[in-house]
């Protein structure tokens, strides 16, 4: 685990605005640490599914699977004061389950697909495990992703962290990275 501080301006003009996370002043918390975002990652791997992109106009149309990956970024502006963590990574546990309802062994189809009633029949069968979302490539993962772990998060440390980024990865050669806009964690 790598507790990352993100710098704030260090020139003397801004030495006594107030910080924009707590009201404290540029400098050290009192906690000690440096003012600004800590940020930590998590990755979660061993994701197997499949899904298709059934309006591309190529071989993605057709059902293929990867074993999907998603790197987690957390940021806090406050570290626990328990623990002087980010968040206790025991923490996550919901997070990873949440993920491996999702993509473990499952069959990711859009909403829109017009097949969409064929895989539900499948469903139906026990051939597959379904999992209907807005958009099955690595882009609709990553918003899911993002959506579900920060409610979670925000859940388990009563809104004192957030997630500001996820990295959605297909493979080792493709991935999409999501950063979560300033202030709309």
């Amino acid at each position: 685990m790598t507790a990352t501080p993100i710098p704030t301006s260090a020139s003397p003009d801004r030495a006594t605005e107030p910080c924009a996370c707590t009201g404290a002043r540029h400098g050290l918390h009192a906690g000690g640490h440096p003012a600004g975002a800590f940020t930590v990652t998590k990755l979660f791997d061993d994701l197997p599914c499949c899904h298709r992109s059934w309006a591309h106009d190529g071989r993605c149309v057709y059902l293929h699977g990867y074993e999907r990956s998603f790197e987690l970024e957390f940021a806090c502006a406050e570290l626990d004061p328990a623990t002087g963590f980010v968040i206790d990574f025991s923490a996550l546990k919901g997070v990873r389950a949440r993920l491996a309802e999702q993509f473990d062994h499952t069959t990711l189809v859009a909403e829109d697909d017009p097949e969409l009633p064929l895989f539900r029949t499948l469903a139906e069968r026990g051939i597959v495990d379904l999992r209907v979302m807005r958009h099955t490539g690595m882009e609709g993962a990553a918003v899911w992703v993002l959506a579900e772990a920060s409610r979670l998060v925000e859940e388990a440390t009563g809104g004192r962290v957030w997630v500001s980024r996820v990295e959605a990865r297909e493979s080792r050669k493709n991935a999409v990275v999501l950063t979560a806009s300033p202030g709309g964690r």
